[in-house]
């Protein structure tokens, strides 16, 4: 678990820094699934990529 990390005098918490490195995957990944055409076969699409999303970051907070 990283600890607080400044930037320019402010004090960012570590969820924010795990939040930066999980978008471009998780972007990446939303990327894929529309271009392939499962996101379209999903019942709940918004419901899917939040927890796609939280999913990347809960892994994100436990390996990194």
């Amino acid at each position: 678990m990283l600890s607080e990390v400044a930037v320019a005098g402010a004090l960012l918490p570590p969820l924010f820094v795990y939040v930066l490195f999980t978008m471009p995957l998780f972007l990446l990944l939303r990327w894929l699934l529309v271009r392939s055409g499962v996101l379209a076969r999903i019942w709940h699409p918004g419901l899917f990529e939040f927890s796609l999303s939280l999913s990347l970051l809960a892994l994100m907070v436990l390996y990194v």
